[in-house]
């Protein structure tokens, strides 16, 4: 059976003006309403005003329901004048200086600082009494410190368990976590540790129940410190990140396409560039209200984005990926003055119709439409990828180059768009990339503790970043970092009087410090507990490591008993071990 479309100009329709959201189209070559005419059994054009419509091929009312009158008449071909910002202008820098001298533990002291262990040790104690913990001594801001200073150690040297660290067999043990503290008071602070009061947790089903109640005030407080340490950079991007948990919680998530398949996801926007996290939010899973769910991307984006709106913060862009974007939200982004460029889903509303056909294009061709402050591309690489943006305009081209199967590279003609959208969507990758290099996670039943090894681990990146931000012509690396800031954490203290151990291994001199000669041993070290560096008898002389040269070879007979170099009695041995 055939139905049939009756069209009648506009202007013989009394009380009907603009299209059916209420807006006028200015765009539109006629101004024409449809109205169904009774069917007449035959699928014919006549030569009138009525044209004979096939419904079989109608698209379902999900494909039509964002389209005027089933018409593409909103996107149309004129050409997007774009910004000519540089978004790579503001790259991450402090937001407040730091010496020249500043190490490491500097650095990770702007996120953990003195508050921030205080509070733990606060924390920890109440909750051993309010367990009533066997055999439990209240701990201290410095024991705090040499415990987060063992969690990092223990990420740069990794055993199949906790005990084996203070194992007698050389082969496991490490002796700078060993003499720190005994393993029992290492175990009790670990079954104590806590990040906010059990007896105050809202109770379930009251409007301030909170799923990570266990650490919100660790959550906020540094989600509040990344933000105001470091000045908001022009290139950043949204994405998702995965904190691996597999016991039981119902905040746990499953994501088949991710390395990490099984845990918390946590929603971050980071710098492009760099890595530098400035904000994360823990997903918490569906909230009573089920509509809420239906724009969960477009809320996240919103969310996160809320602080840069707020400051009136001009000329940013931001990157993500298909599952926050719709041209909603793009829009909506560009009214708050942040520019945004994203992949984006074929089947979502309000897009062009070309973004639901199946184009037949070769590689390098590509279908653009643009709509008010939005331009859409449809791109042939490998395979068809569609994209939106408010920054690039979408007739704009570059060249990349592909790859081919026997090897050989090949000039490939790309939107702007889709390029720059490659340029600048990693930053969330990177900062995982970082974080998971030397993780201080550890397997565990509790299953707030692993978004507190994150929230540690995120803050250890995020002062590295800063610390190679200010130290630009450095060679530190991460594992040179997070050595270094073990040891600042942990300096003089030790809950068992043992001196210090021969078998240390040294790294290279640190490269901020302004030394005249590379000593080989970190001057933490170095400096620590000078009353146990006392110099004993070797078999044969030895090269001076403090004044010996090429030019002028010095031996003595005599080394430290502590750093194990040889060292010239006078003046090189009270030199050495001096300021």
């Amino acid at each position: 059976m055939c139905l049939s479309l009756q069209v009648l100009p506009v202007s013989d329709i009394s009380g009907v003006t603009g299209d059916d959201d209420g807006t006028s189209d200015d765009d539109d070559d006629d101004d024409v309403l449809y109205f169904l005419a009774e069917p007449d059994g035959a699928c014919q054009v006549s030569d009138d005003d009525t044209v004979s419509y096939d419904f079989s091929d109608t698209p379902n009312d999900s494909d039509i329901s964002d389209r005027p009158n089933g018409r593409d008449n909103q996107w149309t071909r004129n050409k997007l004048k774009c910004t000519k910002t540089d978004f790579d202008i503001i790259q991450v820098v402090p937001s407040s200086s730091f010496l020249p001298d500043d190490g490491p533990g500097e650095f990770f002291g702007r996120f953990f600082d003195e508050s921030v262990f205080q509070w733990l040790a606060s924390q920890t104690n109440l909750y051993a009494a309010q367990k009533s913990i066997r055999y439990w001594s209240d701990t201290t801001v410095s024991e705090m410190k040499a415990f987060v200073g063992i969690l990092i150690a223990m990420g740069l040297h990794v055993v199949p368990s906790i005990d084996l660290y203070w194992s007698t067999d050389p082969l496991f043990r490490v002796r700078p976590i060993s003499q720190v503290m005994p393993v029992k008071r290492f175990k009790k602070l670990l079954q104590a540790l806590h990040v906010n009061d059990n007896s105050r947790t809202p109770k379930r089903g009251t409007a301030s129940y909170d799923k990570v109640y266990k650490v919100r005030p660790l959550l906020n407080k540094l989600n509040e410190e990344f933000a105001g340490q470091c000045v908001s950079t022009s290139s950043q991007s949204i994405d998702e990140a995965m904190i691996l948990f597999k016991g039981r919680s119902t905040l746990k998530q499953y994501m088949p396409m991710k390395p990490t398949k099984r845990g918390y996801k946590a929603w971050v926007r980071a710098d492009a560039a760099t890595g530098y996290m400035f904000q994360c939010e823990i997903y918490t899973g569906k909230t009573t209200d089920d509509s809420s769910e239906t724009d969960l991307g477009g809320r996240v984006v919103t969310s996160l984005t809320r602080s840069l709106t707020q400051c009136n913060l001009q000329d940013i862009h931001i990157a993500f990926d298909n599952f926050f974007a719709s041209f909603d939200l793009m829009q909506k982004l560009y009214n708050d003055g942040i520019y945004a460029t994203s992949t984006v889903r074929p089947m979502r509303k309000n897009l062009p119709d070309i973004a639901r056909e199946k184009l037949k294009l070769q590689r390098g061709e590509f279908e653009w439409r643009t709509r008010s402050n939005t331009g859409y591309v449809q791109w042939k690489d490998s395979k068809n990828v569609h994209v939106l943006s408010t920054a690039f305009a979408p007739q704009e081209t570059v060249t990349v180059q592909r790859k081919q199967k026997d090897g050989s590279t090949i000039a490939v003609t790309c939107p702007r768009s889709v390029a720059q959208y490659t340029q600048r969507m990693g930053g969330v990758d990177r900062f995982d990339q970082k974080r998971e290099c030397y993780t201080v996670s550890r397997k565990s039943r509790r299953w707030w503790l692993r978004i507190f090894y994150f929230l540690l681990d995120a803050s250890i990146v995020n002062a590295y970043i800063l610390f190679m931000s200010v130290h630009v012509d450095s060679n530190f690396n991460q594992l040179r970092f997070r050595t270094l800031l073990f040891r600042e954490l942990v300096q003089n203290y030790s809950s068992r009087q043992r001196r210090a151990s021969r078998d240390v291994n040294f790294l290279p001199p640190t490269v901020h410090k302004a030394v005249r000669k590379p000593l080989g041993v970190p001057d933490v070290l170095r400096l620590n507990t000078v009353g146990v560096h006392l110099p004993e008898m070797l078999a044969s002389h030895r090269r001076c490591r403090f004044c010996s040269s090429r030019k002028n070879n010095k031996r003595s007979r005599y080394q430290c008993k502590t750093c194990l170099v040889p060292l010239c009695i006078s003046p090189c041995f009270a030199k050495f071990h001096g300021q």
